[in-house]
């Protein structure tokens, strides 16, 4: 939020009972290699998209929060663990191909949305890897529901030092009640916006942030309402805290990776992790906030390795 609020200016300049059986609606094709189907599914009360493919154990891929992101974050990933696993990558609500609506979104929605998905749509004791703010959720998930989650594979984690600020209802009444939301959206939404949150966000390696990686972040801004859950992650809406529900998953094996220069989510913050769980190995790799990207080949020996 700081950060958001330092770059503001920049940005303002700019841009002058038993469950039933879920229904879910077949659509075509899947966008990432290795996936077979998708579809989508209300889970949690929200509509959301999700690719499958490959077979063996269950393993859900979560997409870390922030402008333009959706499950696209793992293409370079998924190949690789299909060939052994049974893979399930969501679009969070509100983000890629799920919908999105005009409302304040919650950490606790976003939790309740991964929670169901996991108990209704794969069905199964499963491994999860998660980015960012959708690793804190899911901490919360095993801790509160270890019945669901076998493994956990966390990227760039938040929740103990980063993302824990209370809600700040204020600056998102500001942000959708007033003109500064419209120029905000009007940033985050458009090409140039995009290309700066990817050069100076998300990749450490400038170079990776191609016209074609761009189109993708900015299409998935382009349908109505997509700037909800940006305006409540900027407004401290889907903090999460688990401090009290990290210690609770020592029971759940669980391996930790950290870009080495994410400038959000520090790689320091890795030891407050450890500290609470002396038994999670972490791995710095190359790359800034998504390291599974930056660095795929030695991302996807280590989850490969893991998840087995």
């Amino acid at each position: 939020m700081k950060r958001f609020l330092a770059l503001l200016p920049a940005l303002l300049f700019a841009s002058c009972a038993p469950r039933a059986p879920l229904a879910t609606q077949p659509v075509s094709p899947p966008r990432l290699p290795g996936m077979t189907a998708s579809a989508y599914v209300t889970v949690g009360g929200e509509q959301v998209y999700y690719e499958t493919g490959g077979a063996g154990t269950p393993v859900v891929l979560v997409h870390g929060i922030g402008g333009g992101n959706s499950g696209f974050q793992w293409r370079l990933n998924t190949a690789a663990l299909a060939q052994e696993h049974r893979l399930f990558v969501l679009d969070l609500p509100g983000f890629g191909r799920s919908p999105a609506e005009a409302k304040a979104y919650t950490g606790e929605l976003y939790t309740n949305a991964v929670r169901d998905f996991l108990a209704d749509v794969v069905g199964a004791p499963t491994a999860v890897v998660a980015s960012s703010l959708a690793g804190a959720y899911v901490i919360d998930i095993a801790a509160s529901s270890p019945n669901l989650v076998t493994k956990l594979l966390l990227v760039s984690p938040t929740g103990l030092e980063r993302l824990i600020a209370p809600p700040n209802p204020g600056f998102y009444s500001a942000l959708t009640r007033t003109p500064l939301g419209g120029v905000i959206s009007t940033f985050l939404r458009g090409e140039p916006g995009v290309n700066f949150f990817l050069s100076e966000q998300v990749y450490l390696d400038r170079s990776l942030v191609t016209p074609d990686i761009t189109k993708v972040y900015v299409d998935n801004l382009a349908s109505a309402d997509k700037e909800f859950p940006v305006f409540s992650f900027i407004s401290q809406l889907l903090n999460a805290n688990v401090t009290e529900s990290w210690p609770k998953t020592t029971g759940i094996p669980s391996r930790i990776v950290w870009g080495s220069d994410d400038v959000n989510t520090p790689a320091s913050g890795a030891a407050a992790f450890v500290r609470l769980r002396p038994d999670v190995q972490v791995d710095v790799l190359a790359g800034r906030a998504i390291p599974n990207d930056e660095s795929s080949s030695e991302f996807n020996e280590i989850a490969r390795d893991f998840l087995r």
